[in-house]
């Protein structure tokens, strides 16, 4: 009897396996789109439990049959709160250890539940839009923010000061590839590829403007224009005015840019990026070239190293950016060659989950707890 007391006094009660559920709405899929997938992947390697719950149907039916379980609730944002609300109450009971909130569309009603619970919830920050939400608030005892590029994290951390120390910096990943081939432009036609929302900061005058040049030049491309938005009928009609409408391909399935991405040499940012997005990140992996305007927030645009750049609403310079790559220029080429390892160096999908690991672990404060009574009383209301 003794020795099977002794026995089972050995018997180690296993470590429960953290849970960490992704919010993750329509527009940051379609701005990140494949990362939030290879992430998910990754921190499943991390001995984590790895939830999703998105709005957009594709990208969680894309989920399927992979570790991570995807949840779908359409549409997710402030006008659909209520909906958001009864949904967390009932789909997580227990709620998960850790939340992971992709922007800040669903802030209010994803920041409630989980104060509720005093669950440690994670703001990750993206967009310009991020930014100017959180002006508007302070942090909760439970909450940490991370800003996905440098430029964001010193906005943060002079909204509050006292919380600079806590602000991280991590920024998008993506499953590099093994082999990148080079460059190579000569005997075909140049192809280009921009992606986003056509609205009124889409730059894409510049870029039209730009392509009416070279065309009148001689020179051989064709643009693809990837996605949609308020402004497409004026700039198709801008196309059209100008006479390169030959010359241009208006795709509109916001999702499409990755494998759009195979097929080109160049990726055009014709503008400052308010909302930060992967396809830059993605063409430098591929050894495509990236062409922006010198204005960009984000820190992995580094001029003469990552990119080729251009004076805002330069389209003579643009234009010329164009000509250097259509003629094989070896500066271009190795700007294209040096952009591919600085991406391999710095925003493998693999580093990006390790530091999310750690920081998950580090945010977790054992089982979430009931919730308040004050906060039982406001979140029952909504039923």
């Amino acid at each position: 009897m003794a020795r099977d007391s002794a026995a089972g006094a050995k018997k180690e009660t296993p470590v429960p396996i953290p849970h960490v559920l992704h919010v993750v709405n329509v527009d940051a899929f379609t701005r990140f789109g494949r990362m939030f997938r290879q992430l998910g992947l990754a921190l499943s390697d991390e001995d984590l439990r790895v939830s999703l719950l998105t709005d957009d149907a594709t990208a969680a039916a894309d989920l399927d049959g992979t570790p991570v379980t995807a949840h779908l609730l359409q549409p997710l944002g402030r006008l659909h709160a209520w909906r958001l609300r009864a949904f967390l109450r009932r789909q997580f009971d227990p709620p998960p250890d850790a939340v992971h909130l992709w922007g800040t569309s669903s802030l209010g009603t994803v920041g409630e539940w989980t104060h509720a619970y005093q669950t440690a919830l994670l703001i990750h920050v993206t967009s310009t839009r991020d930014i100017e939400h959180l002006k508007h608030r302070s942090l909760r005892s439970n909450e940490q923010v991370i800003a996905a590029c440098e430029e964001h994290g010193k906005l943060l951390r002079e909204l509050w000061p006292t919380l600079a120390h806590a602000v991280r910096v991590l920024k998008p990943g993506l499953l590099v590839p093994e082999q990148v081939p080079g460059l190579s432009v000569h005997g075909k036609t140049l192809g280009l590829v921009w992606a986003g929302t056509l609205d009124s900061h889409s730059g894409l005058e510049v870029l039209i403007e730009a392509v009416a040049q070279l065309r009148a030049r001689g020179c051989d491309l064709q643009v693809a224009l990837i996605g949609r938005g308020p402004a497409t009928r004026r700039i198709w009609h801008e196309i059209r005015r100008r006479g390169v409408q030959d010359r241009f391909s208006l795709i509109a399935e916001p999702n499409v840019w990755d494998q759009a991405m195979v097929g080109a040499d160049i990726c055009v940012v014709p503008t400052c990026q308010r909302d930060l997005s992967l396809a830059p990140l993605l063409a430098m992996a591929m050894g495509k070239l990236v062409v922006a305007s010198r204005d960009q927030v984000a820190d992995w645009f580094i001029e003469d190293q990552t990119t080729l750049q251009f004076t805002p609403n330069s389209a003579v310079e643009l234009a010329y950016h164009i000509t250097r790559t259509a003629g094989g220029h070896p500066n271009v080429l190795a700007v294209a060659r040096t952009a591919a390892e600085h991406v391999r160096r710095h925003h493998a999908v693999t580093k990006l989950a390790s530091a999310l690991a750690r920081l998950y672990h580090a945010s977790l404060s054992g089982q979430p707890g009931e919730p308040a009574a004050a906060d039982r009383e406001r979140s029952g209301s909504g039923r």
